[in-house]
Parts: C-alpha cells; structure tokens; sequence
C-alpha cells in the first residue's frame, strides 16, 4: 500500500507542475497578444481645448474654421470652367481657367497668357506655357517678320508691283511659317483712291471712276483657303481696278482678325473730285511719284474705317499691320494702325537677304 500511495502522490505532482506550465504560456501569450494590440492601434486624438477669442464686444467666441483645402478645391472649380491648352515640348496639357465676364471687363490686356505663366510656375518647370497666348480676346501672338500679330484669320495684302516681286516669296514664307491657314492675295500696288466720300470700286461705289492703272492679280489661287478662293472670285475685278483702297474696303466685312499689308508705300493716298463738265479732279496725293495738296480732305470713307479699327483695339475686331520695305506708311493709314491696336514695321533688311 504505500508504494501505490508514493506512485499516485508523483503522478499528481507531474500533473500539477505540467497544468502549470500551459496556464502560465497560455496567459503569456495572451498577455502579448494584448500588448500587440494595444501599440499597434494608435490611441485616438486627445480632444484639445478650443482657444478662445476676445471679441470687440466684450465677448468671447470660438475662432471661425477654415475651410479645407477639399472644400476649397471644390468652390474654385464650381468658378472656373478649365480650358485645355497642350504643350508642345511635352506629352502632357495644362487646364487653364478662362477669365470671367466681370474679370475680362477688368482687365483689358491681362489675357490668358499672364494666367498661363501664373499657372505654370506653379506646377513645376511650366513657366513658359502661356507666353505665347496675347490679348484677353483670345488672340493668339505671333512674332512676323520683326512685328508681334496677335490674330487667328489672317488675311494679307502683297503689293506685287514690279519693285516688290523679289521679295514676295520670302514674305510669303515668313507669314506662312507663323500663319499656315493665312490668305495672301497679290494686286498691283499700294493705291488707296477715294472719289468724294467712297472708295473707289470699294464696297459702296457705284458710278463712273477716274482712269486708274489696272493690272490683273498674281495671287496663287491654290495656296487660299476654300473661303478665300470664294472671296477671291467676289473682289477680284474691284481689287484689279481698286488696288489696296478697295482691298481694305471690301475687308472691313469680311471675317478676318488682322489684315497685313507689305508694300514700299510709294503709291499713297489719293483723292479726286467729281464735276460736270470736267470731268475727275484730283485734288489731293500724298505719293511719293506726285503730291497735290496739303491736307487730306475728310470722308465719310474716312470715318467709317476708323470707327471699324477702333473697335477693334478694345474687342475681337480687325488689326490692321504694315509692312514696309521703303517708305514710311502713309499718315491716315498709320492711323488706322493706332485705331485699331496693331503695328508698322520697317522690314528693309530684306534687300540685303535676297
């Protein structure tokens, strides 16, 4: 009896010892696990006091909350609706926001390049985005021939008098190389002749007209644009007898942004009166082959080009732009220069690059 009594005594020792062991691993690893837990999960943001701000009243009250950089997105693009402008050197496109009504009234010449340039500096190495972009209007400014044109429909006047051929196909280029879409037509000389209050075989001329030289147009029909082969056939005759006073004349409504004239300027403006019995009278010239008077004499042909360029300085109009290898441009054709916000230049240094 107390041999099975010793045996019975160790089988119950080992049990306990054994129990024992698996209670404290099994608590261990649950008391790991629990500590794993607790430093895995962060502890959630202590509350803290909100400041409190003296107001003028004597009061207090909490400072107002700025709104969320999401929120904030979210008003600028309920304002701007973005306008996609793709980046030539890159794969990649910039949206640019287009200016608002009350903000293009605002700013007259800021335009979309200054947004352009704004925007890129911003989104790193995109500086020169919009350097290319002109005026509010939308125009488009490209740099021909020493002159920034700022326009999207060009039409060009080149005077193809014997002295102007040799540089009729670098002009060309050189507009072409800016403007591919541009229509270049050719009529002889740089004439502007007025018969009372109209120019002469211009859009309101009807009658007889003094003997003007006439020449038939070298304009490459094949290089116009489909609109400006129809325009062509309706002004061909007008322009042939006209020259450049009827060119500009019957432009006024056409569908263009600038008209570009390259010329020597040696032909002018010129001015006759009507009379019963003898006939056409010029009465004034300010050419540079024969002048008659001193003072232009005042048209209602005058007016209305100039109510037409100065209209368009401020909005989507028509720029007027001269080219002169010679002479300086005639004043009153200066004039509708400045009216109209566009630029002369004086490009002789293409008689050294023939």
């Amino acid at each position: 009896m107390p041999g099975r009594h010793t045996l019975f005594s160790r089988q119950v020792g080992q049990r306990s010892w054994r129990g024992l062991i698996i209670s404290v691993g099994v608590h261990g690893l649950l008391a790991w696990l629990a500590c794993w837990i607790i430093f895995r999960i962060p502890p959630a943001a202590v509350k803290q006091h909100d400041e409190v701000f003296v107001v003028a009243g004597g009061g207090a009250s909490a400072p107002p909350a700025a709104p969320s950089y999401a929120a904030s997105q979210a008003q600028r693009v309920d304002r701007i609706s973005p306008q996609r402008l793709s980046v030539e050197s890159a794969s990649t496109s910039v949206a640019i926001p287009e200016l608002s009504k009350s903000t293009e009234g605002a700013a007259t010449g800021l335009g979309v390049a200054g947004l352009g340039q704004g925007l890129g500096s911003g989104l790193g190495g995109l500086k020169g985005v919009g350097s290319g972009l002109g005026s509010s209007a939308g125009y488009v400014g490209k740099c021909v021939m020493g002159a920034m044109i700022k326009a999207q429909k060009v039409a060009v006047y080149l005077d193809c008098s014997g002295s102007m051929r040799p540089y009729l196909a670098r002009v060309t280029a050189e507009i072409k190389k800016q403007y591919p879409t541009a229509d270049v037509f050719r009529f002889d000389g740089a004439r502007v002749v007025a018969l009372g209050d109209e120019i002469i075989f211009g859009r309101n001329f009807r009658g007889e007209a003094p003997k003007l030289t006439e020449a038939p147009t070298q304009t490459i029909e094949n290089e116009l644009t489909a609109e400006g082969r129809q325009l062509l056939v309706r002004i061909r005759s007008a322009c042939e007898k006209g020259s450049l006073g009827a060119w500009i004349d019957r432009m006024l409504g056409e569908p263009y942004d600038a008209l570009v004239v390259f010329s020597d300027f040696m032909d002018g403006v010129r001015v006759y009166e009507s009379h019963k019995t003898n006939g056409f009278t010029q009465v004034y010239s300010d050419s540079a082959y024969h002048k008659v008077g001193q003072k232009l004499p005042a048209g209602a042909w005058q007016r209305r080009w100039l109510e037409v360029f100065k209209g368009s300085a401020t909005s989507r109009g028509l720029k007027v732009y001269l080219f002169t290898i010679d002479k300086p441009p005639q004043g009153f054709l200066q004039a509708c220069v400045e009216a109209s916000g566009g630029s002369s230049a004086n490009v002789g240094w293409l008689r050294q690059t023939r």
